[in-house]
């Protein structure tokens, strides 16, 4: 059924036979709402079962190798060149295939792949494969049969790139469907160590199910990944980036990202996506919880069909600036409690995610409390404030590049038409002396034109670029119509997506781009009881609702420490202590979801 109630056309349509101890016929139809399996018995009877176009993340021609007994198909091209065995002997309801053939068989056969949601609406909801195998054989010749199993194949991955979540069929964009090849970023020692084994076994396998083809860059150092977004060239990698490892590497690499030049550019262009596998993986579960897709049962499956999916969605970051650099956050910026059990507990990191919770139950015995001042930018309208970003966000001109040799033209506190009122500030978005080691790649493809990344000159000093701040200088007070705190606080933590690790939900109202910092302050006072209340309460959002918690919504922020001995951690990594403000850049880079987002 399309939109509009009807059923939709047919685009391709036939009828193939199972070979099982009952013989059944099905009559196979490629709308553009998916696939149409309708299973006609002996008895009169017909079942159908839609496959969704949305579901479906590719398929294969295939033909058979040749051997006798059970149906072994190999890949024509773009496999893994590996022999697949299929050694059923029963009609599966959701599966067309034929359990043996006969030798010197000349049939084509088109395997499709689909992760399909089951158990909707439980609490056990999962995605499971399933693979439909339709034989060919109407022509007594393999090419002939080849040719409409490609038509099919053709058909199929015309429609993957042109759909959407309502099942209509629009029209493909070169802006929005840029290639077919991937880079993907590993750091072997996050979380446990073993993200390797992880993106072989788990991640490979859909990547070739759905065709897309790969170049993978393994980190061998801190600041890694940084330095390869700063210097390659990263527009042949059009299908987008994708990181395996935990959110400090997504930090690395938009960092890197905003060295370029060309950060405009470049942020249009690719999509980044991430795939969890170290001790937070805030990134990843707030995509699934923001989607409503099922992440719990197989985080790493969630995750892959994300990118396989195609679907480009906006995502805000949050520009930060402290005395002495500039970098941009799209997790969280933590002080207080949280950041302390963030860098604190790094000793225990081999042991994963529990190593937070056993930080949590020591620093709730010795509960501490900081002196700061904290201004902020209320958004008093969160609908209206969310409608003017998504209107900003499609207007062409938004951000402006900053050049290394212009002062910085801020706007604060006023009309932004008022084009007399600007101030200069000198530029301190100096990262100096990153220096780039030659780094190892291994290209699955072997792609010739790939190579290690070139070195940077000792010495010389990389520039974070970015949008234009509209804040004023931390040396200049701030604007008069921002609120301001002067307290002892057990900690400030602003968050602009929905989770900080998997199991923390810290702003159950926040999404990928709306536009808003969601500020969540405790003043010093509240009792450890109370406390650990809100620490039970993180894992499901109840948090809110315990007495002496408030989140703020903001659009910007200013954090003043007024002692030392406090950690402020953006992403997870650390900063050097210092006063920090922030403010939110909405919709500035892309990342896959499984679902367009409205």
């Amino acid at each position: 059924m399309d939109g509009n109630g009807l059923i939709a056309s047919p685009i391709l349509e036939e009828t193939f036979y199972a070979l099982s101890r009952k013989q059944y016929s099905y009559k196979v139809s490629l709308t553009n709402e998916g696939l149409h399996l309708t299973k006609n018995s002996d008895d009169g009877t017909e079942k159908t079962n839609l496959i969704h176009i949305r579901d479906i993340i590719g398929c294969k021609c295939m033909r058979n190798s040749g051997k006798s007994g059970h149906c072994a198909c190999r890949p024509v091209k773009g496999g893994t060149g590996k022999t697949t065995r299929d050694t059923t002997t029963e009609m599966d309801e959701c599966q067309v295939r034929v359990p043996y053939v006969e030798a010197g068989d000349c049939s084509a056969y088109l395997c499709v792949y689909a992760f399909v949601l089951k158990n909707v609406g439980a609490k056990n909801e999962k995605r499971d494969k399933m693979t439909v195998t339709l034989r060919f054989r109407n022509f007594n010749s393999y090419d002939e049969n080849s040719r409409v199993a490609t038509k099919w194949k053709l058909a199929i991955k015309s429609l993957l790139r042109t759909r959407c979540e309502d099942g209509t069929i629009v029209a493909p964009s070169d802006d929005h469907y840029l290639g077919n090849h991937l880079l993907v970023i590993v750091n072997p020692k996050s979380g446990v160590g073993k993200s390797r084994e992880i993106f072989q076994r788990k991640i490979v396998p859909i990547l070739n199910m759905a065709d897309v083809d790969y170049d993978l860059h393994i980190t061998c150092m801190q600041n890694d990944a940084r330095n390869l977004m700063r210097t390659s060239n990263i527009y042949k990698w059009g299908r987008g980036v994708v990181v395996l490892g935990g959110d400090g590497l997504m930090f690395e690499v938009i960092n890197g990202l905003m060295e370029r030049s060309d950060w405009q550019r470049a942020f249009e262009y690719l999509t980044l996506a991430v795939i969890p596998g170290g001790s937070g993986n805030g990134m990843a579960k707030s995509i699934s919880f923001e989607t409503k897709e099922p992440y719990n049962p197989d985080p790493i499956l969630a995750s892959a069909l994300n990118i396989v999916g195609g679907n480009r969605c906006p995502m805000d970051l949050v520009r930060v600036e402290t005395l002495t650099q500039v970098v941009y956050s799209f997790l969280s910026i933590g002080w207080g409690f949280i950041a302390d059990i963030d860098i604190e507990s790094e000793r225990l990191r081999m042991i994963g995610s529990p190593r937070f919770t056993i930080w949590s139950i020591a620093r709730l015995i010795g509960l501490r409390s900081y002196p700061a001042r904290l201004s902020y930018s209320k958004i008093d309208n969160l609908e209206t404030e969310t409608r003017m970003n998504n209107y900003t966000r499609g207007t062409s001109g938004d951000f402006q590049e900053v050049t290394d040799d212009e002062p910085v033209s801020i706007e604060f506190g006023m009309d932004p038409l008022q084009e007399d009122f600007e101030i200069q500030r000198e530029r301190i978005e100096s990262f100096s002396s990153i220096i780039s080691k030659r780094t190892a790649f291994m290209s699955v493809n072997e792609a010739p034109s790939f190579s290690s990344i070139p070195d940077v000159i000792e010495g010389s000093e990389v520039w974070v670029r970015g949008p234009m701040s509209k804040l004023p200088p931390l040396s200049d007070p701030v604007p008069s119509d921002w609120v301001v705190v002067e307290d002892e606080f057990v900690m400030i933590h602003a968050s602009y997506l929905s989770h900080i690790s998997e199991d923390v939900i810290l702003a159950p109202k926040s999404k990928l781009n709306d536009g808003v910092i969601w500020l969540l302050v405790i003043k010093n006072g509240i009792s450890r009881t109370t406390f650990l209340q809100f620490l039970l309460g993180l894992s499901s959002g109840n948090h809110l609702a315990v007495p002496n918690v408030e989140m703020i919504p903001v659009r910007a922020f200013r954090l003043e420490p007024l002692s030392q001995g406090s950690h402020l951690v953006v992403d997870g990594e650390l900063l050097k202590h210092s006063p920090v403000q922030a403010e939110i850049m909405p919709g500035i880079t892309n990342v896959y979801a499984r679902q367009k987002f409205s």
